[in-house]
């Protein structure tokens, strides 16, 4: 792995790159910072990076991508000269291929093994500021699950609960906001099922949350993730739900396991 900084509208923003068939890697979600959504699909194996036009699917351990311009709904299929793969929880997929999908400009400059990106500044604003600063309400629910479900853990711990909470609502799997998110009850069989203890029993209601956690809420909205895209995570010793145990786990952070 290499650390380097891809500078983007002429800002340098960090990121790890492992080199395949002489092609840069980079995290599937180190692409949110672009103006996208990047979510799991577990039926589909693939990590799945989405701009307001593009969608691409990138299976895990294959050499091919599929993508679907403008919700046309009519995949296709680009041959790719690399493999996406998993490395330490992350979804590895090529840089300069998925940046130029989605429409950007990449230029690769061999003297300094440096790569720059050029996409529409009003695009990366509106992004960051949908990201940073979420509805009042939906932060206000996310400080107060965020303290419910880790006040006793470690800030890395606060922040993974956070990222969690936030990688589902990028997903197509879950509900698309924040606050919907932490309240969706499931109902199956007649048996409705609550997706975090905390507002089951009543507990997200009456605390009020740290200042490591609301740092932690802050920087997870800002697109730091701990977890390697985890949407689901559990105390071992507190449940034995058999779903959530069978999802694939990306990380152990003090009492949580965080699992796709």
């Amino acid at each position: 792995m290499i650390q380097r900084t891809i500078v983007v509208n002429d800002s340098p923003i960090p990121a790890t790159i492992i080199i395949r068939n002489n092609l840069q890697m980079v995290p599937a979600v180190w692409f949110r910072q672009l103006s996208t959504k990047v979510s799991w699909s577990e039926q589909y194996r693939s990590a799945v990076v989405r701009s307001k036009l593009t969608v691409i699917g990138f299976p895990e351990g294959e050499s091919y991508a599929d993508y679907d311009l403008e919700g046309s709904n009519q995949w296709r299929r680009d041959e790719l000269n690399t493999t996406s793969f998993i490395h330490e929880g992350s979804m590895y997929v090529p840089l300069a291929y998925t940046a130029r999908k989605l429409g950007m400009q990449v230029t690769y400059h061999a003297d300094t093994k440096n790569t720059s990106i050029k996409l529409h500044t009003s695009a990366i604003t509106a992004a960051a500021r949908q990201s940073v600063s979420p509805g009042k309400d939906d932060l206000h629910w996310l400080y107060q699950i965020t303290e419910a479900e880790a006040g006793g853990e470690s800030y890395k711990g606060k922040l993974a609960v956070a990222a969690t909470i936030l990688n589902r609502v990028e997903s197509r799997d879950w509900p698309n906001g924040i606050k919907e998110a932490i309240f969706q009850v499931a109902i199956f069989n007649g048996v409705s099922y609550y997706q975090y203890s905390p507002v089951l029993d009543n507990r997200i209601y009456d605390l009020t949350p740290s200042k490591d956690t609301i740092k932690a809420v802050q920087a997870a909205l800002k697109g730091e993730d701990p977890t390697n895209g985890a949407v689901v995570f559990y105390n071992p010793g507190k449940t034995d739900n058999k779903w959530v145990r069978s999802r694939k786990v990306t990380v152990v952070i003090g009492d949580h396991v965080f699992a796709r």
